[in-house]
């Protein structure tokens, strides 16, 4: 039963173990689940993001290709007369240019513009149109409008060393832009106007610059930053729901295994209970609570057995109360009950060692067994016991039944020169030394062998 108690311990910590375990499992996968939906949101943001920055650059880059379309087209042409205006004046830069400033036969006053002077120009219009700022320079600017700025300059000592474009997040105004600058190459028409200043064809002139405005690409960022949040915060609860809804039913299940295993345990305890109060019962008289009969005569063979295979001695006391039945009858069963407990106790103190074994076998008749005890100090054990009796105050004790209650004890032992032959032959033999004891006066201890 001990072992069965022991297994259900065993299941029921292993049990509880494994909740500990799921629970912990559960937070570890739903860290793991939120870790994983985070980084794949911080991921499409940050997409997000660069796509947003590819579509302004696309952007640029469409700019740009307008503005070089235009000025190669002017400049292959040679310039472009305009009638001259507030708007339009004659170009300072260019008087060098031969026919800069013409008038036609109906007098018409017109002045020649060159691919740069009309591409800035252009660019105001459509910056003013559509919120686009572009812009043409040069390290050798003709124009002081056209001089760079420090970005412009860092921009521009990279196309030298071959850089094709450069873009950076600038904010004008307080607000962001997307500022790109591709290079552009000296032609054959430019050195019309800029030849005197070293230039060949194929070398690096400047740069034409776009600045586009973020705040609309930002807002479509945003909004689908949020779709985006929106969406995985809705898968986020979808598999939060999906964990706890497989956590709980594990959880139920082993729930439901606890509660049996908690059920099986109290049974198991109970039958423990009732095993051992049974077990007390087939070991322990019921009355005096010192072992009865059956369990005297098992542990009277281990001592046998011990006797047989190492040689160790041991002796065996049989006391029996005399007058026992006439002062049971006298006084009534329960005075009875109250002498037979009381005798018991006397007889238990007396054999005081770990190993002696006190029993009650039979009526009013007890046995005690000395291991390791040879005869001599037996018989002095069998006095002690007799005198401690013989003091003992028993209910209704009166002078006129002194005499009764007194205990006769007969002694025998193992040895090696005298060898019963088995232990029925020394309870026998005991058995003979106490009838002795009782035919010579009672209330004495008498030896076997005399």
């Amino acid at each position: 039963m001990q072992r069965e108690k022991g297994a259900v311990d065993t299941h029921s910590n292993h049990s509880t173990g494994q909740l500990k375990i799921i629970i912990s499992t559960l937070a570890v996968v739903l860290l793991f689940w939120s870790a994983v939906l985070i980084g794949l949101l911080l991921w499409a943001i940050a997409k997000e993001k660069h796509q947003t920055l590819n579509y302004a650059r696309m952007e640029a880059r469409a700019n740009f290709n307008k503005d070089i379309a235009l000025r190669n087209w002017v400049a292959r042409r040679g310039g472009v007369y305009v009638l001259i205006s507030e708007e339009t004046p004659p170009n300072p830069y260019l008087e060098q240019v031969p026919e800069r400033d013409i008038e036609t036969p109906s007098g018409r006053k017109l002045t020649l513009m060159n691919p740069a002077y009309m591409l800035r120009q252009t660019m105001q219009v459509f910056s003013q149109l559509y919120g686009v700022k572009g812009r043409i320079t040069s390290l050798k600017a003709l124009n002081p409008l056209n001089k760079p700025d420090t970005w412009e300059v860092k921009a521009l000592r990279q196309f030298e060393q071959g850089v094709e474009h450069v873009s950076e997040i600038s904010y004008i105004d307080g607000k962001p832009y997307l500022r790109y600058m591709q290079a552009f190459y000296t032609t054959e028409p430019c050195l019309k106007c800029h030849g005197r200043q070293g230039y060949v064809a194929g070398d690096v002139r400047g740069g034409v610059g776009v600045s586009i405005s973020l705040e609309p690409y930002i807002r479509l960022q945003d909004h689908t930053v949020r779709v985006l949040m929106y969406s995985y915060a809705i898968l986020w609860l979808i598999g939060l729901f999906g964990i706890l809804l497989v956590g709980h039913i594990v959880m139920q299940q082993l729930t439901k295994r606890l509660q049996s295993e908690h059920a099986l345990r109290e049974q198991t305890s109970e039958l423990e209970r009732l095993n051992n109060i049974f077990a007390h019962q087939a070991m322990y008289d019921g009355l005096t609570q010192v072992h009865n009969r059956r369990a005297f005569d098992q542990q009277l063979r281990e001592e046998w057995e011990r006797w047989r295979r190492e040689q160790v001695v041991f002796s065996l006391l049989m006391a029996d109360i005399d007058f026992f039945k006439k002062y049971n009858d006298t006084y009534g069963h329960l005075a009875g009950d109250t002498c037979l407990r009381k005798i018991a106790r006397a007889l238990q103190k007396t054999a005081v060692r770990y190993n002696d074994f006190t029993a009650r076998y039979g009526g009013e008749e007890f046995a005690i067994l000395l291991p390791g005890t040879e005869i001599e100090q037996a018989i002095k054990v069998a006095e002690k016991a007799r005198q401690t009796v013989e003091q003992l105050a028993m209910p209704h004790r009166a002078s006129y039944c002194a005499d009764i209650v007194t205990l006769s004890v007969g002694v025998a032992a193992v040895d090696q020169t005298e060898l019963p032959i088995c232990c029925d032959d020394l309870i026998r033999l005991a058995d003979q030394a106490l009838y002795e004891a009782k035919r010579t006066g009672r209330n004495r201890t008498v030896r076997f062998p005399p």
